[in-house]
């Protein structure tokens, strides 16, 4: 065993964003060190489930929870989502875009409450973190080493203007690609605005110069990592932007102690097991959910469905058992199949656990993930918006009994599970804290 260091780990008010982080916390504690997660009270279960300390950001400082906010923007615009977003994002204006204004307002919290718990919390030797954009409670402290995480599709990275279109890479048209790019750029030029204003009065105009040249995640101060399959990732654009590193996997730890048992209202029920699941967000969409609920109640299959905050709207047929939150890890190892919304998180622990999936996508690094497992034909994209009853039930025929495509999603499976570059980021991480302390005596 090496040295033991102190780490900070803190991310977005998301789930996805949260396990990932958890899972990257789950890799330094195996190693040795002390770990404490900062977020909001609600998160505290989780992080003493994995053997963390928890400290809650300052509620005076957070105020309302953001994913309110998020979902408010998400019912106001569902009429954009699910369907053709290449084409519905050219019609979208700076105000259907102000969900950017609330990342960057979020980031603004966070940073306020991080520099608090960063002035009373003692001695930190690196803060990792996954955290839209650049930090100012990081930047003012020069001597603290900050690790980014990026856990959204890593095509943002890499020199591609249709970032979060969900185009296709095979059958490539740069025309669309551009239109939509400026879009994009126009229904994100509000966030980008505040985001100069906010880092200005900081001091930080450098920066905001830096950010504004066109890079949607900002270059890290020492190195950051990215979470995705070296299988599937964007390897045929060429070189991403310097300073981001992939980690094939960062899933969080399960628990062997427990396990799912599938419940009994299933258990003697024919046909396959399939876990459904639209996320955190997207299942707050209940008229989206109904309508696929209504065509999965016509499958001969079994459903274990993740019905989200709004579950209680919500009712289930004869061959579905849910609740609002169930554990995905446990759930994507026993079913035979998993329909889920392709949320980055989501689509690596599914990958993970060599499920295969179906992804029907709602919004933003969603299509690019649904698209890629088109492209390396590794499952099905399904725009519900624009796919039919009869079309997704056979989809979902398919797609059960496509053993070549089992067969694949198998290999990526053990690649991610045999990938040493989680061991390897956490000894970059921990060289660097040595390096540091070495240069500083």
């Amino acid at each position: 065993m090496g040295k033991s260091y102190r780490f900070l780990l803190s991310a977005m008010s998301a789930i996805g964003h949260i396990n990932v982080t958890v899972g990257f916390g789950d890799l330094l504690k195996s190693r040795g060190h002390r770990v404490i997660f900062a977020q909001n009270e609600k998160f505290r279960k989780i992080a003493e489930e994995h053997g963390f300390e928890f400290v809650p950001f300052d509620e005076k400082i957070m105020g309302e929870d953001d994913a309110r906010r998020f979902i408010k923007w998400l019912l106001e615009n569902s009429h954009y989502f699910g369907v053709n977003w290449i084409e519905t994002v050219k019609n979208m204006t700076v105000e259907d875009g102000s969900i950017f204004k609330s990342v960057i307002e979020g980031s603004k919290k966070i940073d306020k409450a991080l520099d608090k718990i960063l002035e009373t919390i003692g001695p930190i030797d690196c803060v990792v973190y996954d955290i839209f954009g650049v930090l100012p409670c990081f930047v003012k402290r020069k001597n603290l080493i900050n690790i980014p995480l990026n856990s959204y599709n890593p095509i943002a990275l890499y020199s591609f203007s249709g970032y979060f279109g969900g185009f296709s890479l095979v059958n490539r048209d740069p025309v669309e690609e551009a239109k939509f790019g400026k879009g994009f750029e126009l229904m994100w030029s509000g966030g980008k605005k505040m985001r100069r204003e906010w880092l200005t009065s900081e001091g930080m105009e450098s920066v905001a110069d830096e950010l504004d040249k066109g890079n949607f995640f900002p270059k890290p101060d020492y190195f950051g990592f990215y979470h995705y399959p070296e299988d599937l990732d964007y390897t045929e654009l060429g070189e991403h932007e310097p300073g981001w590193i992939r980690i094939d996997s960062c899933v969080r730890e399960d628990d062997p102690s427990t396990k799912f048992e599938v419940p009994e209202v299933l258990k003697d029920k024919p046909g396959k097991l399939i876990y459904f699941s639209l996320g955190s967000l997207a299942s707050c969409d209940h008229k989206a959910m109904r309508r696929i609920l209504d065509i999965l109640a016509k499958s001969p299959h079994r459903f274990i469905v993740s019905t989200g905050h709004f579950g209680d709207k919500l009712e289930l047929a004869d061959n579905m058992w849910g609740e609002p939150y169930v554990d995905q890890i446990k759930v994507l190892q026993v079913v035979d199949m998993a329909i889920i919304h392709g949320g980055n998180n989501s689509f690596m622990e599914a990958l993970y656990y060599a499920c295969p999936i179906i992804v029907i996508p709602y919004f933003l690094d969603q299509l690019d993930n649904a698209q890629r497992i088109e492209d390396k034909g590794l499952g099905r994209r399904v725009d519900i918006g624009n796919t039919g009853e009869s079309e997704l039930l056979k989809i979902i025929e398919d797609t059960l009994t496509n053993t070549e495509v089992h067969e694949k999603i198998r290999k990526v499976s053990e690649n991610m599970r045999s990938s040493t570059n989680r061991e390897i980021a956490a000894k970059m991480i921990e060289d660097l804290i040595e390096e540091r302390k070495k240069s500083t005596k």
